[in-house]
């Protein structure tokens, strides 16, 4: 169903899809869309799986804060709309966390494209704060497709997410360079990450390569959302 929440006198439409069974708090997961706004194709693929596996699964159209719909490369790196999506993630991060439904120490994002470029900007800053309980608000980053780049790179710390990075090798819209410096700053880091690189797979992970994908995903989170 879609929820909606104010961010900035904006309203912000979240799908939500819960387990059967929220007798006792559940984790949950965040889902991040890439630029195209394309919500529904990954909902459609794990949603069923998610749910059934006793987790919430959550995903805001996170355009909604600025009235975008597809942005193009400019607007991405303008630096006024980065910092938007980022406050429009944060704010379903909390609304998230405020459900009785939801355990709130096990809550993970999962980003795809530009969408895991704003989870994993978002789990840099949240690392670098003063306060235990933010750098406590997100139990797990799953980046397909994405990086991290400047001025979250250089704010990311110790406390960054545990993180799985997924990449095609012959990505042409993201380069594979860009997974193998986030791996290099999280190893510096010493934060606990996995990498699953995908030989001769572009910025869209074909049909055979969506298989080792998922089951490398839902095994990932299912260690890490453990209570």
């Amino acid at each position: 169903m879609t929820e909606i929440i104010q961010v900035e006198r904006r309203d912000l439409r979240i799908e939500a899809h819960l387990p059967q069974n929220t007798s006792t708090p559940v984790p949950a997961i965040i889902l991040l869309h890439g630029s195209g706004g394309n919500v529904g194709w990954w909902l459609e693929r794990i949603a069923p799986q998610v749910t059934a596996a006793g987790i919430a699964l959550f995903a805001p159209h996170y355009f909604d804060r600025t009235g975008s719909t597809r942005p193009d490369y400019e607007t991405i790196m303008d630096g006024v709309h980065v910092p938007q999506w980022i406050e429009a993630v944060e704010a379903t991060l909390a609304y998230v966390a405020d459900r009785p439904e939801i355990d709130a120490s096990r809550i993970a994002l999962v980003g795809v494209s530009l969408g895991a470029f704003l989870s994993l900007g978002l789990g840099a800053m949240l690392s670098a704060s003063p306060l235990q309980e933010d750098r406590k608000r997100i139990r797990a980053i799953v980046d397909l497709s994405g990086g991290l780049i400047e001025p979250f790179r250089s704010q990311a710390t110790h406390d960054f997410p545990p993180t799985l990075v997924v990449h095609g090798e012959a990505d042409d819209v993201v380069h594979v360079k860009d997974a193998h410096a986030l791996i290099d700053r999280l190893t510096e880091l010493d934060v606990p990450h996995e990498a699953l690189l995908l030989p001769g797979e572009g910025h869209w992970f074909s049909d055979a390569a969506q298989i080792p994908l998922f089951l490398r995903l839902a095994d990932f989170l299912s260690r890490h959302l453990k209570p």
